[in-house]
Protein backbone atom coordinates (compact mmCIF):
# COMPACT_ATOMS: atom_id res chain seq x y z
CA UNK A 1 0.00 0.00 0.00
CA UNK A 2 1.42 3.41 -0.72
CA UNK A 3 1.00 5.78 2.06
CA UNK A 4 1.42 9.42 1.71
CA UNK A 5 3.20 11.19 4.51
CA UNK A 6 0.82 13.37 6.47
CA UNK A 7 0.06 16.93 4.77
CA UNK A 8 1.54 15.69 1.13
CA UNK A 9 -0.61 15.15 -1.95
CA UNK A 10 -0.47 13.78 -5.64
CA UNK A 11 -2.03 15.27 -8.46
CA UNK A 12 -2.33 12.79 -11.68
CA UNK A 13 -2.72 14.25 -14.96
CA UNK A 14 -4.78 12.36 -18.16
CA UNK A 15 -5.25 14.22 -21.66
CA UNK A 16 -7.79 12.69 -22.58
CA UNK A 17 -7.89 11.24 -26.13
CA UNK A 18 -9.56 14.46 -29.25
CA UNK A 19 -11.80 11.82 -30.52
CA UNK A 20 -13.62 11.83 -27.05
CA UNK A 21 -14.75 15.51 -27.67
CA UNK A 22 -17.31 14.02 -29.84
CA UNK A 23 -19.07 11.91 -27.57
CA UNK A 24 -21.02 12.79 -24.61
CA UNK A 25 -19.70 12.97 -21.46
CA UNK A 26 -20.62 9.86 -19.72
CA UNK A 27 -18.63 8.34 -22.16
CA UNK A 28 -15.54 10.73 -21.64
CA UNK A 29 -16.20 9.84 -17.70
CA UNK A 30 -16.36 6.61 -18.48
CA UNK A 31 -12.59 6.08 -20.20
CA UNK A 32 -11.24 8.37 -16.71
CA UNK A 33 -12.65 6.10 -14.48
CA UNK A 34 -10.84 3.06 -16.25
CA UNK A 35 -7.49 4.91 -15.58
CA UNK A 36 -8.50 6.22 -12.21
CA UNK A 37 -9.59 2.95 -11.13
CA UNK A 38 -6.32 1.07 -11.97
CA UNK A 39 -4.43 4.02 -10.39
CA UNK A 40 -6.32 3.80 -7.13
CA UNK A 41 -6.05 -0.23 -7.30
CA UNK A 42 -2.20 0.01 -7.41
CA UNK A 43 -2.60 2.61 -4.37
CA UNK A 44 -4.12 0.41 -2.23
CA UNK A 45 -2.35 -2.29 -3.53
CA UNK A 46 -5.52 -4.46 -4.27
CA UNK A 47 -6.83 -6.27 -7.48
CA UNK A 48 -8.36 -3.93 -9.71
CA UNK A 49 -11.69 -6.20 -9.43
CA UNK A 50 -11.26 -5.67 -5.54
CA UNK A 51 -11.20 -1.75 -4.81
CA UNK A 52 -14.78 -1.04 -3.65
CA UNK A 53 -15.69 2.62 -4.51
CA UNK A 54 -18.91 3.72 -2.95
CA UNK A 55 -20.22 7.35 -2.91
CA UNK A 56 -21.72 9.60 -0.86
CA UNK A 57 -25.01 10.98 -0.36
CA UNK A 58 -24.01 14.43 -2.71
CA UNK A 59 -22.20 11.82 -5.17
CA UNK A 60 -18.73 12.05 -3.90
CA UNK A 61 -16.86 8.98 -4.34
CA UNK A 62 -14.72 7.31 -1.78
CA UNK A 63 -12.38 4.15 -1.62
CA UNK A 64 -12.24 2.58 1.96
CA UNK A 65 -9.46 0.57 1.01
CA UNK A 66 -7.39 3.65 0.19
CA UNK A 67 -6.81 4.99 3.75
CA UNK A 68 -6.43 8.37 1.84
CA UNK A 69 -8.30 10.87 0.60
CA UNK A 70 -8.74 11.36 -2.68
CA UNK A 71 -10.74 13.56 -5.47
CA UNK A 72 -11.51 13.49 -8.97
CA UNK A 73 -12.21 16.29 -11.73
CA UNK A 74 -12.49 16.51 -15.41
CA UNK A 75 -13.68 18.10 -18.39
CA UNK A 76 -13.74 17.47 -21.79
CA UNK A 77 -10.02 17.69 -22.57
CA UNK A 78 -8.12 16.72 -19.54
CA UNK A 79 -8.46 15.03 -16.22
CA UNK A 80 -6.73 14.91 -12.76
CA UNK A 81 -6.98 12.83 -9.76
CA UNK A 82 -5.61 14.01 -6.27
CA UNK A 83 -4.74 11.61 -3.53
CA UNK A 84 -3.37 12.89 -0.32
CA UNK A 85 -2.71 11.95 3.64
CA UNK A 86 -5.34 14.60 4.93
CA UNK A 87 -8.71 14.18 6.07
CA UNK A 88 -10.83 15.95 3.75
CA UNK A 89 -9.23 17.04 -0.32
CA UNK A 90 -11.24 18.54 -3.26
CA UNK A 91 -9.57 18.95 -6.84
CA UNK A 92 -11.16 20.92 -9.83
CA UNK A 93 -10.09 21.53 -13.43
CA UNK A 94 -10.97 23.68 -16.10
CA UNK A 95 -9.75 23.83 -19.51
CA UNK A 96 -9.54 27.34 -21.32
CA UNK A 97 -12.68 28.50 -22.27
CA UNK A 98 -15.43 30.78 -22.22
CA UNK A 99 -18.58 31.10 -19.85
CA UNK A 100 -22.34 31.43 -21.37
CA UNK A 101 -22.77 34.40 -18.92
CA UNK A 102 -19.88 35.43 -17.35
CA UNK A 103 -21.26 38.47 -15.39
CA UNK A 104 -23.78 36.43 -14.17
CA UNK A 105 -21.71 33.85 -12.66
CA UNK A 106 -18.81 36.34 -11.33
CA UNK A 107 -21.70 38.39 -9.41
CA UNK A 108 -22.11 35.04 -7.64
CA UNK A 109 -18.85 34.25 -7.12
CA UNK A 110 -16.74 37.52 -6.03
CA UNK A 111 -17.39 39.97 -3.41
CA UNK A 112 -18.43 43.33 -4.60
CA UNK A 113 -14.82 45.00 -4.05
CA UNK A 114 -13.68 42.00 -6.17
CA UNK A 115 -16.73 42.29 -8.61
CA UNK A 116 -15.53 46.21 -9.19
CA UNK A 117 -11.90 44.87 -9.65
CA UNK A 118 -12.88 42.01 -12.20
CA UNK A 119 -15.24 44.50 -14.29
CA UNK A 120 -12.38 47.15 -14.73
CA UNK A 121 -9.99 43.84 -16.00
CA UNK A 122 -9.63 43.19 -19.85
CA UNK A 123 -11.89 40.53 -21.06
CA UNK A 124 -9.47 37.83 -20.98
CA UNK A 125 -7.90 38.56 -17.91
CA UNK A 126 -11.62 38.57 -16.60
CA UNK A 127 -12.73 34.90 -18.31
CA UNK A 128 -8.81 33.61 -16.43
CA UNK A 129 -9.67 35.14 -13.34
CA UNK A 130 -13.43 33.93 -13.35
CA UNK A 131 -11.98 29.94 -14.36
CA UNK A 132 -9.57 30.17 -11.07
CA UNK A 133 -12.08 31.81 -8.68
CA UNK A 134 -14.97 28.51 -10.01
CA UNK A 135 -12.04 26.32 -9.72
CA UNK A 136 -11.35 27.13 -5.93
CA UNK A 137 -14.69 27.15 -5.44
CA UNK A 138 -15.10 23.77 -6.62
CA UNK A 139 -12.36 22.12 -5.12
CA UNK A 140 -14.11 23.35 -1.66
CA UNK A 141 -17.28 22.52 -1.93
CA UNK A 142 -15.90 18.73 -3.07
CA UNK A 143 -13.36 18.68 -0.23
CA UNK A 144 -16.62 19.43 2.23
CA UNK A 145 -18.97 17.17 0.50
CA UNK A 146 -21.05 19.92 -0.30
CA UNK A 147 -23.10 20.87 -3.37
CA UNK A 148 -22.04 23.93 -5.61
CA UNK A 149 -24.93 26.41 -5.65
CA UNK A 150 -25.97 26.22 -2.37
CA UNK A 151 -22.27 27.25 -1.59
CA UNK A 152 -21.87 30.38 -3.79
CA UNK A 153 -21.76 33.13 -1.39
CA UNK A 154 -20.85 30.82 1.31
CA UNK A 155 -17.49 30.87 1.28
CA UNK A 156 -15.01 33.38 1.62
CA UNK A 157 -11.59 33.71 0.40
CA UNK A 158 -8.79 35.19 2.06
CA UNK A 159 -4.78 35.50 2.34
CA UNK A 160 -4.64 36.24 -1.38
CA UNK A 161 -6.76 33.50 -1.77
CA UNK A 162 -4.71 30.55 0.17
CA UNK A 163 -7.36 29.99 2.61
CA UNK A 164 -11.59 29.70 2.24
CA UNK A 165 -13.62 30.02 5.39
CA UNK A 166 -16.79 28.72 4.92
CA UNK A 167 -19.24 29.49 7.85
CA UNK A 168 -22.14 27.25 6.94
CA UNK A 169 -20.00 24.06 7.84
CA UNK A 170 -17.86 25.55 10.48
CA UNK A 171 -14.74 24.91 7.97
CA UNK A 172 -11.50 26.70 6.72
CA UNK A 173 -9.74 24.94 3.96
CA UNK A 174 -6.32 25.41 2.54
CA UNK A 175 -6.05 25.99 -1.14
CA UNK A 176 -2.82 25.13 -3.94
CA UNK A 177 -4.46 26.70 -7.42
CA UNK A 178 -2.42 27.10 -10.75
CA UNK A 179 -2.07 25.79 -14.68
CA UNK A 180 -1.14 22.90 -16.09
CA UNK A 181 -0.99 23.45 -19.94
CA UNK A 182 -4.03 25.01 -21.25
CA UNK A 183 -5.98 24.61 -17.76
CA UNK A 184 -6.70 26.19 -14.62
CA UNK A 185 -6.45 23.48 -11.00
CA UNK A 186 -7.39 24.42 -7.77
CA UNK A 187 -7.12 21.77 -4.66
CA UNK A 188 -8.22 22.05 -1.37
CA UNK A 189 -7.60 20.59 1.97
CA UNK A 190 -8.28 20.22 5.72
CA UNK A 191 -4.38 20.82 6.61
CA UNK A 192 -1.98 23.40 4.69
CA UNK A 193 -0.32 20.77 2.34
CA UNK A 194 3.73 20.54 2.66
CA UNK A 195 3.81 18.73 -0.83
CA UNK A 196 2.11 18.64 -3.98
CA UNK A 197 3.79 16.34 -6.56
CA UNK A 198 2.51 16.10 -10.31
CA UNK A 199 2.60 13.13 -12.19
CA UNK A 200 1.49 11.71 -15.48
CA UNK A 201 -1.59 9.69 -15.60
CA UNK A 202 -0.53 7.78 -19.21
CA UNK A 203 -3.17 6.41 -21.70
Amino acid sequence: MRLLSPGHAQLWWWTLPAELAEVDSAARSRWVWVRVRALLARHADVDDSELVIRRSANGKPEAPQLHQAFSLAHDDAVAVLAIGAVAQLGVDVMSDRGFANPQRLARRLLTPPELAQWLASPRELQLQLLRARFCATEAVVKALDWRLWPALGGIHFVRQGRVARVPLKRAQLHLVDGRRGDASFALASDVELVEVSHFEGGR
